[in-house]
Parts: C-alpha cells; structure tokens; sequence
C-alpha cells in the first residue's frame, strides 16, 4: 500500500492537514528549485480526484506552450507514484488528463488567449482545484482572481500559486506573499526542507558549487530568496555566506578585530557587530541583534553574546550620547563613530572596495541586509540612481519582523570609520 506520506516531504504536513480538514482554501507555495512543492500539488489534486467523484481540475501556465513540459509531466509523475497509471489517460491536444472510471477531468491551459477562459466547462461535477503553476509570470493577482473568477463562476475551491520568488523584492507576486489573510495559507520550503536521500549526488555537486562560487545565485535559485535585480543591489556579487574559523589575531590586518554599535529599543534593533579584515577581504564573524533592551542592560544581554566585545574599541552611532556614557560605565571602551556629510555613501563605497565580504553562517540578520540593500530607482526610468536608499524596510523571517534593513550595514560602517576617507567637495567661484 502507497502511503501519502511517503511522497511528500514533512515539511508540507501542515500544509496537507490544512487542506485535508478545510482550514484554508487559498494556497502560496513558494520556495527555490528542487524543494517538490509542484510535486506536492500534483499529488494533491491527483488524490483529490479519486477521493471526490464530483472534482475536477484546472492547471495553468502564463503560456500553453510551456504546459507539456512542466504541469503535464508533474501530474503523470504524480499518477505514476500513487500507482494510478491504468486509471488515468492523457492525450496532449487539447492537453487533458481523465480519470477513467468515472469520467472527471484534469484541464491543462494556457492564458495567451484569456478570452477562450469563459468558454471552459466540464460534463460532469465541478471544479474543485485550481492550480496556477510559475505564479511569478502573471501580470497581478488582478489577473489570477479575474481567471478563477471566470472558470468557478461563484462556487468556492481549493487554489494553489506555486512560484519561485523572483529577484526584485518588490514584484508583485512577492509582496503579496508576505502576509498570511483570511483562508490564505502561505508556505515556503527549499531542497534543504525535502529528506536529502531525495536529492541526487549529481544536485548536491551543482547546489554545492554555487554555493561556493555564486552566493547570490544561489541564494535566488536554490533557497528561494528574493535577492534583488543586480543593478538595483549594492552589494550586488560582493559577498558570500560560509562557515569559517576565525584566524588567529596575529593573521588579521592591523592584529584587530572591528566592532560596531547601532541604537534602537522599540522599532529598530539595537547591533553590535564583529568584523576583521584578511587577505584583502572584509570577514563578519559575529552579530548581536536584540530590541527593547534597556540602556542598563546592554552589556550583559547584548554586548556580552560576542567575543572580546570589552577589549576593543567599540566604534558606535554619535546620536546617542547618553547611551554611549551608559555603556562607557558598563566597561566597555566605546565611542562615537565620525559622520560626515555623505558619510553613508563613503562608508558604503569603502566596504565594497575589499575583493570580498566574507559573511559567517552564524549571521544571518545582516546577510539578509546584503541581499536587499538597494540603490534608489528613479521613478520614471526605473533604472538605478547612484544614491543609496537607506529607507528603513522591514524584512520577514517565517511571518515575524526580525529587524531593519540596514542597521547590521550601519554598524558596520561605523566599526570602519576610522578607515573610511570622506570624499573631498570642490566648489568652483562662477566668474
């Protein structure tokens, strides 16, 4: 006997039980490439049709050409797994596949011609599925509802968007993945989610060396994460993420490590962040992030969380005179780091002058600043301006706010600032 779950990972448990008790009727999976969440879908809606003898399905692609080559072959995998082959028949024009003993239907379309969605209908039963496949090629939620709208014609059913997040953080598809509403489930998974016996020697060697060689890439194509269009990214293939071990002190340039302090209580975090350079490279090895701590405290349940962090000096943001005095009194060797105007873009423009920014697995808070620190985009042209956009943006991790955008990126500029040369402005007498 074929078990359920057996075929899909553990990780969309949740997700089945969801569907199977009707909690949510509305479903978002996202995630990067290889973490079965097509595969999960297709099984669904293959049990789905041998559970109810009224349902019916509907799977789309943006395109109709590219249906064969991805839905199709998804829902025969899924068939063939579920020992289903000689119950079920697929023919490719019109792209279809029918449940023989009772006659049910699953519709494979395209939307090139939105105008023939009206005309979809079947003999018997209803609609019970809906699955819009590569959700990122759509024009708009607008877009997926208006087609749902026009096959369901009032009735409800369960409806799936699978996509892979796209680059920009602000595509549609998204933002309107971030927020879980009404009988919308939202879930994300990644091949790391999936039992690893499911994932091939050959995979683990490709995921392996990007990893190592193109962070960003894989960042985008394996974990799922929208790390922004090259362009728009600051720190656009500067970086990486890697276990490392921490040289020794007599290795490191100037034999020191760099600390660096940003203020923040209710909204914004309070950092402390570690870095050291090596080999012409700059090394974060530690970060501390932690909001609503009170000046009194930032010692013991900050500061403390990193190595040596009262041995050096800690270079911090001026705007808080009081809080630097307070923590001066805990034991810390701290001061105000310099600013300038223009300090922000001097400071940026140091850091990437390093062959690489070398970001410690351990560190996750001010990774996800690196993948989502932006240029400003000029809204007519829509093309990078050289300024940067240190506009504070929440960023999510699993549902909860974790923290702004650049507050790792600031404390860092600032443990740097002794090192950071302002720019030189000239200005010219008009004679």
């Amino acid at each position: 006997m074929i078990k359920t779950s057996d075929l899909i990972a553990p990780h969309f448990y949740p997700v089945h039980k969801a569907i199977r008790n009707q909690t949510h009727s509305h479903f978002l999976l996202k995630g990067g490439r290889g973490s079965t969440k097509s595969s999960f879908v297709a099984i669904e809606i293959i049990l789905g049709i041998i559970n109810d003898s009224e349902a019916n399905a509907v799977c789309f692609r943006k395109t109709g050409n590219s249906i064969r080559d991805s839905i199709h072959g998804t829902l025969k995998w899924a068939i063939n797994k579920l020992g289903e082959t000689e119950n079920f028949h697929s023919i490719q024009s019109p792209s279809e596949i029918t449940y023989l003993p009772t006659g049910q239907k699953i519709l494979l379309k395209g939307l090139d011609d939105p105008t023939k969605i009206k005309s979809i209908r079947v003999e018997s039963g209803y609609f019970k599925y809906l699955w819009f496949e590569e959700g990122e090629e759509y024009d708009g939620d607008d877009e997926i509802t208006s087609v749902a709208e026009s096959v369901l014609r009032g009735r409800k059913c369960i409806e799936f968007i699978t996509f892979n997040p796209p680059k920009n953080p602000k595509h549609w598809i998204n933002k309107f993945s971030e927020i879980e509403q009404n009988e919308r489930l939202v879930h994300h998974s990644t091949y790391l989610d999936i039992p690893q016996s499911w994932v091939s020697k050959k995979t683990r060697a490709i995921v392996a060396e990007m990893e190592s060689g193109n962070y960003e890439r894989y960042a985008h194509q394996y974990l799922g994460k929208p790390v922004g269009n090259a362009d728009e990214i600051v720190f656009s293939g500067k970086f990486e993420s890697r276990t490392f071990t921490t040289p020794e002190i007599s290795e490191l340039y100037q034999s020191r490590f760099f600390f660096g302090a940003d203020w923040g209580f209710a909204n914004d975090p309070t950092v402390l962040i570690r870095c050291f350079i090596k080999d012409k490279c700059l090394w974060i090895d530690y970060e501390a992030y932690k909001k609503e701590v009170e000046i009194d405290h930032l010692g013991k349940v900050l500061f403390d969380k990193i190595p040596e962090s009262r041995k050096w000096v800690i270079e911090s943001d001026s705007s808080r005179p009081e809080t630097i005095s307070n923590v001066a009194r805990q034991g810390y060797k701290i001061r105000a780091a310099k600013k300038w105007s223009g300090s922000i873009e001097d400071g940026i423009e140091y850091i990437k002058s390093f062959n690489k920014i070398i970001i410690h697995s351990r560190c996750p808070r001010i990774l996800q600043e690196f993948e989502n620190y932006s240029y400003k985009i000029d809204k007519e042209t829509k093309d990078p301006l050289p300024l940067i956009d240190d506009k504070k943006q929440r960023i999510k991790s699993n549902g909860d706010s974790i923290g702004i955008k650049d507050d790792g990126i600031d404390a860092l500029r600032y443990a740097l600032s002794t090192y950071i040369i302002p720019k030189k402005k000239f200005h010219y007498a008009i004679i």
